[in-house]
């Protein structure tokens, strides 16, 4: 049912109803007395009234339901789609240097010459690749199965691995209540938008530090994360736009109508900072 004919639905029908139990009452005047007649009309109506508000919300349930299940739908397409691109850009990439390499050395090998040089550079490709191979296992399987994810236990739980795996420093401060005030969907998408600001900067800053702080204002959640890396021009960068992880970002930030701030200095670190508004709870 389109939203033009509930429209009508709602505006007819209660009309229709109330004429009908008018002319009613005044048809049976003579069977029951005004008073009575005025109880009769006001159970009925309501009774009517109840069953059409019934109708109509079960019907805007089941609309809402079926967007939500189109939203969570649409972001697994994103997020299948943002692994299947950092997959090529690193790991495919990592293999095809690796190959590129294995010819050096058989090419070395054949000419007798000393294939040390090569053998360096293919070992470094296979531990990038065993890092960045290890990097994506560890983030499908951190909420791929859970619906209600506790939000800072599960940052807590990525910052531990990415520590282990980069040997970064990370320091994390917390502000804020244990429970986000936030949907299901909401958490999950503040989650993978830390993910994808810390594998940005595992895979570009070159940081030996990196800063996380979450706190919780009377409006707001901000979540905060700051490195020492080489940093870059910002204001060029989102001018362009052309990055796809940064696109990719920006999908995840507006899907949840949160905002962005980008600080970077080139050879001083770069700051991002998210902010999610909460909703204004109604006065009883």
């Amino acid at each position: 049912m389109h939203t033009t004919q509930m429209k009508w639905i709602a505006a007819i029908v209660p009309a229709i109803c109330i004429g009908l139990f008018e002319f009613a009452r005044h048809e049976f005047l003579h069977v029951i007395s005004m008073d009575w007649g005025n109880v009769l009309v006001a159970v009925l109506t309501g009774i009517i009234f109840m069953l059409f508000s019934h109708g109509i919300f079960t019907l805007m349930e089941n609309l809402y339901g079926k967007l939500q299940q189109e939203k969570q739908e649409t972001a697994v397409l994103q997020e299948r789609y943002r692994i299947a691109r950092n997959l090529h850009d690193s790991i495919a990439q990592s293999l095809f240097f690796m190959n590129v390499k294995i010819m050096d050395i058989e090419r070395a090998c054949q000419n007798r010459q000393e294939p040390w040089t090569a053998i360096k550079d293919l070992r470094e490709a296979i531990r990038f690749a065993d890092t960045e191979l290890r990097q994506h296992i560890f983030a499908l399987q951190t909420v791929a199965a859970e619906d209600n994810i506790d939000l800072i236990a599960a940052m807590q739980d990525h910052l531990r691995q990415y520590e282990t795996q980069t040997g970064t420093k990370v320091n994390l401060a917390i502000t804020c209540a244990k429970k986000i005030p936030f949907s299901s969907y909401e958490r999950k998408q503040l989650f993978h938008i830390f993910q994808e600001l810390l594998f940005n900067i595992r895979k570009h800053a070159a940081a030996t530090q990196v800063n996380v702080s979450l706190s919780e204002q009377s409006e707001a959640f901000t979540l905060s994360i700051a490195d020492n890396g080489k940093g870059f021009v910002a204001a060029e960068n989102l001018r362009q736009k052309k990055s796809f992880g940064y696109k990719l970002l920006e999908q995840d930030i507006q899907s949840i109508e949160a905002d962005l701030q980008l600080v970077s200095i080139p050879g001083a670190g770069t700051t991002v900072t998210v902010t999610k508004k909460k909703k204004k709870e109604l006065p009883s």
